[in-house]
């Protein structure tokens, strides 16, 4: 993974707006533009804030938090350990070709490369990665928005972004903003929702079908050299009717549903590595998956 600083220093790094070159004050505990007009702090020394609109951001942090404690509230404690058991022990079944992509993409690129996860933190899908959110979250590098990128014109080797698109306002946007980041050559591992229910942070604009998907891409400029399911109809299956117990079900009857359901669900769900290598698994798909390139 590519230094913070080491991006500063070689000119990778820039202002959103201006697209300056940045110089670190280590004395004031910022970044400075080379004119001196702006400047972005630096969490713990280390992690730049490269945000347009400081303001709007703590606004969405605080929303978040708020919808956080909402959510949580809903649900009795067994009903949230259920789903943490399940989130940490239990597959996705994503298909072998979206799991691998990320690594075919990286592997092979030179140790120099700076490959940029957006939304990335707290996980880390590949070592390589620099994880960019809007947000100072755990495992973080660089803070700042997506319809933004404070990077310079094909300054970047690779890019990675898994279930993002769909909290975005203006996911064109943000795509173009790949797409200008990106070097000639260089490529995009995309993974999108299809088939989820509504889930915020704070906020959940849209998901794609895997034509939609496919069509925002291309209509940036992006080459798709592969596309397709990532988490298939079993999934999507066992987590919307998981859902739907969560939310509409009498109170009582909750926990008892859902334990049964997802009981059910750990023999059902495998199925997905089976119904992934249908042709037309993307139909019911919880996720797809796309590998653009930048001709």
């Amino acid at each position: 993974m590519m230094d913070v600083f080491t991006q500063i220093e070689i000119g990778k790094l820039v202002c959103p707006v201006t697209r300056q070159r940045l110089v670190a004050d280590r004395q004031r505990g910022c970044l400075v533009t080379a004119d001196g007009r702006r400047s972005y702090p630096l969490v713990n020394g280390t992690v730049p804030v490269l945000l347009v609109d400081p303001d709007a951001t703590a606004a969405y942090a605080g929303e978040s938090q708020k919808m956080n404690e909402e959510y949580a509230e809903h649900f009795t404690s067994v009903t949230t350990w259920l789903t943490k058991i399940q989130q940490r022990f239990i597959s996705d079944y994503r298909s072998k070709s979206s799991a691998t992509a990320p690594f075919r993409v990286m592997d092979r690129l030179p140790a120099e490369a700076l490959c940029l996860s957006i939304g990335g933190g707290p996980s880390r899908c590949h070592p390589r990665l620099v994880n960019l959110n809007v947000g100072p979250f755990p495992n973080v590098e660089v803070v700042a928005d997506a319809h933004l990128l404070p990077y310079a014109d094909n300054s970047v080797d690779a890019i990675y972004s898994e279930a993002v698109l769909e909290h975005l306002s203006d996911p064109a946007q943000a795509v173009r903003e790949m797409y200008r980041v990106l070097k000639q050559g260089g490529e995009a591992v995309i993974i999108t929702p299809f088939l989820q229910a509504y889930h915020g942070y704070p906020h959940h604009y849209q998901n794609f079908t895997l034509t939609g998907h496919t069509n925002l891409f291309r209509a940036q400029g992006f080459a798709i050299l592969e596309a397709g399911t990532c988490v298939g109809p079993m999934y999507t299956l066992v987590n919307l009717i998981s859902k739907f117990i969560k939310f509409y079900s009498p109170k009582l009857l909750t926990l008892p549903l859902l334990i049964i359901w997802n009981l059910l669900g750990l023999f059902i769900r495998p199925l997905d590595l089976i119904l992934n290598k249908l042709e037309n698994s993307h139909m019911l798909a919880s996720t797809t998956y796309l590998v653009a390139s930048k001709q």
